[in-house]
């Protein structure tokens, strides 16, 4: 087990706090095969924006890439409207962090998508912050994100600790500066400083500002 001390917290929500990254690789496996494309790509859409998607499937079929994206967001959002409920362990960690240290959810996810999911599922009222692609100018594995919400919280990136369970999204926080923790088996050794399964596997010592993973 490892102990990390914090002055603040942030969050990934794909795949993090909500199952919504099950939901964004299906809508790719139906793009890929609607394009008769190869289904093993899929893997390599994780963590990506709508935009890098839509670059990626627009390369190889011809098609117009903004038009592209705007049909992906349209059918992502779409698809987020069954998800109802938080990842397990996900309410219990964030309410123990409640009123103690500063939170904040970094996602390459829309604001309109990411604000109704997570007021639907009760996550909403835990976080003090939000930063979603639509307030960078690039999006995760680029730091810009996590820059931003270490700057909203008001603490540098060294005191802050991330939980990210794609390689994208933690290459991110550790290029921020941020201490990672890798949630699930996705994430590269070389950019995490403790690993858990998921949040139901992180206990939150309030008393002494410290994680046990």
């Amino acid at each position: 087990m490892a102990e990390l001390a914090c002055s603040a917290v942030v969050f990934d929500c794909d795949g993090t706090l909500i199952d919504s990254e099950q939901t964004w690789l299906d809508l790719m496996a139906q793009l890929l095969a609607e394009r008769k494309l190869r289904a093993d790509q899929v893997s390599s859409m994780r963590g990506v924006t709508a935009a890098e998607a839509a670059a990626r499937l627009a390369a190889v079929t011809g098609e117009r890439k903004d038009e592209l994206c705007k049909e992906i967001d349209r059918r992502y959002s779409e698809a987020l409207t069954s998800i109802t409920q938080p990842l397990p362990g996900v309410l219990e960690l964030l309410s123990s962090l409640d009123d103690v240290v500063p939170t904040a959810v970094a996602t390459n996810g829309r604001r309109a998508d990411v604000e109704a999911m997570l007021g639907r599922v009760g996550v909403a009222k835990h976080m003090r912050h939000l930063l979603t692609i639509d307030e960078v100018e690039c999006g995760k594995p680029e730091p810009d994100l996590y820059i931003r919400a270490c700057a909203a919280m008001g603490h540098r990136p060294s005191v802050v600790v991330a939980f990210e369970d794609s390689a994208v999204g933690a290459r991110a926080a550790h290029d921020a500066g941020c201490r990672v923790v890798g949630l699930g088996d996705e994430v590269p050794d070389e950019l995490v400083v403790a690993r858990a399964t998921n949040l139901a596997d992180v206990r939150f010592d309030a008393s002494r500002r410290t994680f046990t993973v």
